[in-house]
């Protein structure tokens, strides 16, 4: 199951340095929110400033970060990116003003953005062709194991320090993650890349490539209405939850951490799968059965039995979790598989800047829906049954696709 890591020392170190990162990374969000809102009695909007200001930097700046990445080594991006991003946090321990506070997150999220395309152009560099889905299911493992834990790490932490002492955590994680990375081999672009850049922007032939092929203009256009969808569940959920499980943080937390089970379930099954998987069977796999989130949470409106209401959600949770593993790990092997290796990192920093843009877009679309227009429940069922004719209409579309002439979906 883990031969591809263990045989790779490369893919190893990226895991590890990532894992670090990442673990940081939620100390320091947590962190804020304890600053911002705990103690600072933030407002909604407050809150909401704080998903923003590391959110909406990204959408314009990871084209910017994609072209690179393509330009060049995607080990000193990296590097600097994470040594960048403990500078900012770093600001975090002394600022006490709130537009500080957000300026910094930009500014932290600006330096961060260059991670996902370089990372994504770095694995097909690690391994072979056939190992990559192995390898992202390897990555997106940890990465979900780190989200059911970090937040409860962090939690701890925060009962005996300050916010701000807390926050120097992160800072070190950054400092080791960056140390971690220099143990990577160089990973410089091709040569032809950087001529054929050298005049270049950067969404220079990245149009060109959607245009000629037909398989990733669909994981681009699946992927954001996919998001666009399921945003809502991020939106709605905490409310759901007070008001119609009538729970508090504790059956919150449980309903992220059995996501986050069930995504390394996913990972798992991949990674345990004998011979190659089809990701575009997969990914539909893991839409169909995200869909039964949304699903349960519209049915358990219309329980009477407060208890069956929850537990239909915890298991759909579970099972949805697997999918949202399988979207996760399979839609980075379609992003490397489909696309040309020398405009790997422009095309995912585009992609990048796509699922911002759906959830940027969902978050804004949510809270006039609901409940101006439609009641939570109703929005939940609407939104199980979008992902279900999302899910019939790409199989039909690859199927259709797959039996034209000298076109492989």
């Amino acid at each position: 199951m883990y031969q591809v890591a263990l045989r790779n020392r490369s893919l190893r170190i990226l895991a590890i340095a990532e894992s670090v990162s990442s673990i940081g990374s939620w100390v320091t969000m947590m962190a804020v929110f304890a600053m911002v809102v705990f103690q600072g009695e933030g407002t909604v909007a407050e809150s909401s400033g704080v998903f923003l200001a590391g959110l909406v930097p990204g959408l314009v700046a990871s084209p910017v970060a994609g072209w690179l990445t393509d330009r060049f080594d995607r080990k000193r991006l990296m590097i600097i990116s994470e040594l960048l991003s403990g500078v900012f946090v770093a600001g975090l321990i002394v600022v006490q003003r709130l537009e500080f506070v957000y300026g910094l997150l930009v500014l932290q999220a600006l330096s961060m953005t260059i991670m996902t395309p370089a990372r994504q152009a770095s694995v097909p560099a690690l391994v072979e062709r056939h190992e990559l889905s192995r390898a992202n299911a390897f990555l997106q493992q940890l990465a979900g194991i780190i989200k059911i834990g970090a937040p409860i790490l962090a939690g701890a932490l925060l009962a005996l320090v300050t916010p701000q002492q807390a926050i120097v955590v992160d800072v070190l994680s950054f400092a080791l993650s960056a140390i971690i990375l220099s143990r990577l081999p160089a990973l410089p672009p091709s040569r032809s890349q950087v001529a054929s850049e050298g005049a270049g922007s950067p969404g220079r032939s990245v149009g060109v490539a959607l245009k000629s092929s037909w398989s990733l203009r669909f994981l681009f256009v699946l992927t954001f209405l996919a998001i666009l969808v399921i945003i809502g569940l991020d939106v709605l959920s905490s409310v759901y939850v007070r008001d119609v499980l009538l729970g508090d943080e504790g059956l919150y937390g449980l309903i992220i951490g059995l996501i986050g089970l069930g995504t390394v379930g996913a990972t798992v099954l991949l990674m345990g799968r004998k011979g190659e998987s089809s990701p575009w069977r997969d990914l539909l796999t893991g839409l169909a059965l995200l869909a039964l989130i949304p699903a349960s949470l519209a049915v358990a409106v219309w329980l009477e039995q407060v208890w069956l209401a929850r537990a239909l959600v915890l298991g759909a949770s579970l099972v949805g979790g697997v999918g949202n593993g399988l979207i996760t790990v399979q839609a980075s092997t379609l992003l490397q598989l489909l696309s040309p290796a020398d405009l790997l990192g422009r095309i995912s920093g585009v992609f990048q800047s796509v699922t911002i843009a759906g959830q940027l877009m969902g978050m804004v679309l949510v809270p006039v829906l609901v409940p101006g227009l439609l009641s939570m429940d109703l929005y939940f069922l609407l939104s199980g049954v979008l992902l279900a004719v999302l899910v019939a209409y790409a199989a039909l579309s690859l199927r259709r696709v797959a039996v034209l002439r000298g076109v492989n979906p």
